[in-house]
């Protein structure tokens, strides 16, 4: 009996009627059903097809213990955000894009998300010190230069004939432009408004990355608010494809800047992912499709104590070096305009034209309804482009940003390799995005209970034992019900 008092009601009528009471049986727990599909393991990542990043992205998951997958994303999204300035890519139907790219790693907190970044963008780090020094003094230069400007205009305007426009125009024009104030040192931004991604854009270098190892502050902040949501995604959509970036505000005026660049890397925990991957707007814009996401397996519980491993540091040390050759190196601008790229478009030789026009024809035949890729259909459309960004990114990181060369069968190979592991993320991670944060963190407390000796636990067990996110009374109550272990 499940109800207590009719319990004990039964138990006196029957010593009354001189019989004995034997006590129900505990209840056996039954075994629960999944409360959402499970997520399969994912398939090793092909560290391997990053080529001459290879060797980086091994070295950071040395020293770190992190996820493979994790390092490679960090390494990879870093040598996008220092390629991107020094080249296009030409696909063989004969479009020119750029080679930024958007990473998506998904990880849960004591992943190492932070350690894995901050190891991979040392090189962009130091850069940035290092214009930081050089913008000081270029700012005191620019100070001077515009206070000249202003009194040598206003001397001009003084000089000139009284009321005579043509003279005070010719004095005008002799004094010159008014000086620009240098780029600001920064490469690196996390969270911007629409406006101030532009005026970014505008102020500092004509490239830039969105890197956060705390994907929710980006999600939660100002950049994808409910008022910046749409305009953000249409934002880095223009960027991606490389069209020109326009502003049009009463307060701060028109803006058209082409020639601009913008890669990202975010790390956020799996609730956070999910907001993001299900959204709906950002899906049917495209945002979605233009991501390269990756959800690694832990190594939280194997990670060993390990003395540092001096091998890993010198490859992690070449890797910064050359990271921050890249970024000091000149890009190629348009005339006249120092702040637009005009990066030149490397093609495909013919071994790799052959190898991307075969990926291609295979994408778009598995992309057909009933097929494999039917269910990620946006992002299996741009799988294509997907594999010569990456091969582009490959080719330019190993000529360190020289004189670009074409990309070749080996690089396109590798990131038709990449490509094709991100679609088998993409198709596993598929639907996940649309389960409720309650009830993933009820499939937690489930898994939890699975694992317990006795499974008869108290509610208090699980607050006190439980996963961390259900320690406290009314969420453990409540995932308790939701797993269905109230019984």
């Amino acid at each position: 009996m499940d109800n207590p008092m009719k319990q004990r009601e039964a138990e006196k009528i029957l010593r009354a009627a001189g019989g004995e009471f034997s006590a129900p049986p505990p209840k056996t727990p039954q075994e629960k059903r999944p409360l959402h599909r499970e997520l399969p393991p994912p398939e090793p990542f092909p560290i391997e097809a990053l080529g001459p990043l290879a060797d980086a992205a091994k070295a950071v998951a040395t020293l770190t213990q992190a996820p493979p997958a994790m390092a490679a994303q960090s390494v990879l999204a870093a040598a996008t955000l220092a390629a991107q300035a020094h080249a296009d890519v030409k696909l063989p139907h004969g479009a020119v894009r750029p080679l930024s790219g958007f990473f998506l790693t998904i990880a849960g907190s004591g992943e190492r998300k932070t350690t894995c970044d901050g190891l991979a963008l040392r090189g962009v780090y130091q850069v940035e010190e290092l214009w930081r020094g050089e913008y000081e003094t270029a700012m005191q230069d620019y100070r001077r230069d515009l206070a000249a400007f202003k009194e040598a205009t206003e001397h001009a305007k003084r000089g000139a004939k009284a009321k005579d426009r043509a003279a005070i125009k010719e004095a005008l024009a002799a004094v010159g432009d008014e000086p620009r104030e240098p780029p600001r040192p920064v490469l690196l931004v996390n969270d911007l408004t629409p406006d101030g991604l532009t005026l970014h854009l505008e102020k500092s270098r004509p490239w830039a990355g969105i890197f956060s190892a705390e994907g929710g502050g980006f999600m939660g902040g100002h950049a994808m608010n409910d008022d910046n949501r749409m305009r953000m995604g249409a934002m880095l959509n223009a960027a991606w494809d490389g069209d020109p970036i326009r502003r049009a505000r009463v307060g701060t005026g028109y803006s058209f800047l082409p020639g601009r660049r913008i890669s990202c890397h975010l790390m956020m925990q799996g609730a956070v992912a999910g907001k993001l991957l299900g959204d709906p707007m950002l899906a049917d814009m495209g945002l979605l499709a233009r991501c390269l996401t990756v959800q690694p397996e832990s190594t939280i519980g194997g990670r060993v104590f390990q003395e540092p491993d001096q091998r890993a540091r010198y490859l992690l040390a070449d890797y910064t070096h050359r990271l921050s050759f890249m970024l000091q190196s000149a890009p190629t601008t348009r005339a006249g305009d120092d702040r637009a790229l005009d990066p030149p478009a490397i093609e495909c030789d013919p071994e790799a034209r052959a190898l991307w026009i075969a990926f291609y024809n295979e994408i778009e035949a598995e992309n057909a309804d009933g097929k494999p890729l039917a269910p990620i259909g946006a992002f299996a459309a741009k799988l294509g482009e997907h594999a010569a960004r990456l091969a582009g990114v490959l080719t330019v990181y190993e000529a360190r940003a020289q004189k670009p060369v074409n990309i070749g069968g080996t690089a396109m190979a590798n990131g038709i390799r990449l490509a094709r592991h991100y679609a088998s993320e993409a198709l596993r991670l598929h639907g996940v995005a649309s389960v409720a944060p309650d009830r993933l963190l009820a499939a937690k407390v489930l898994a939890w209970w699975r694992k317990q000796p006795d499974r008869r636990q108290h509610l208090a067990a699980i607050y006190n034992d439980g996963p961390y996110a259900a320690r406290d009374s009314v969420t453990a109550r409540r995932m308790a019900h939701g797993g269905n272990l109230a019984d």
